[in-house]
């Protein structure tokens, strides 16, 4: 299969079947794309990196944006795919964390409710998001398709897992509260035009 290779002096790939191969005595190779990237650098011994026109310089410069690596066809796992969570259920979840949800969304939250709300943020975005580059981080390259219960709960244990949670949880203590004070605000009015209308039978 042809093997495009980039040109030794500027960097600029060259297309197969085209350029020369130039073998040091040392054991060193060199690609050259033209006669003017081998002259500038074996016989003007030139720096890439201070000619204007090579790549090198425009990437010593920030000029050309590094190209991120492609991905490599029938890889077990993309490099931004999100991991699925498996998250502890009923009595394995510690009373630490059904405190603070019943302190965030409570206060009186019933067990099952409060397991409940648990389980939505193991499937929610917010938590795979943080948690994916973690695992990731602190394994390697190991190919996984699940985090397990114990991995999970390590990274609860950590101050970014537990600030997590704590933002996820006022994100949805703003959206029930959103939604029961909008059912606690009409029942006022009710009232109101009530004793309006007793003040008018009066």
């Amino acid at each position: 299969m042809p093997i495009t290779r980039p040109c030794s002096f500027c960097g600029n790939d060259i297309e197969p079947g085209t350029g020369k191969m130039f073998i040091r005595r040392d054991g060193t190779i060199h690609f050259f794309c033209s006669s003017k990237c081998e002259r500038n650098l074996l016989n003007l011994g030139r720096q890439a990196r201070w000619v204007p026109w090579t790549k090198h310089f425009r990437r010593a410069k920030g000029l050309v944006e590094e190209e991120a690596p492609a991905a490599i066809p029938g890889a077990p796992e993309e490099v931004g795919a999100l991991l699925s969570v498996e998250a502890p259920k009923g009595k394995a979840i510690p009373a630490d964390i059904v405190d603070l949800i019943d302190h965030r969304l409570g206060p009186g939250l019933a067990r099952a409710d409060a397991e409940r709300h648990f389980a939505t943020f193991a499937n929610s975005d917010a938590l795979k998001v943080q948690i994916t580059p973690w695992y990731r981080k602190k394994h390697g390259g190991k190919h996984v398709e699940k985090i397990e219960v114990q991995e999970f709960m390590s990274f609860l244990q950590t101050p970014q897992g537990r600030n997590t949670l704590k933002r996820w949880l006022d994100e949805e203590a703003k959206r029930v509260k959103g939604r029961r004070g909008g059912e606690d605000e009409e029942a006022p009015k009710v009232e109101a035009k009530t004793a309006k209308k007793a003040k008018k039978g009066a």
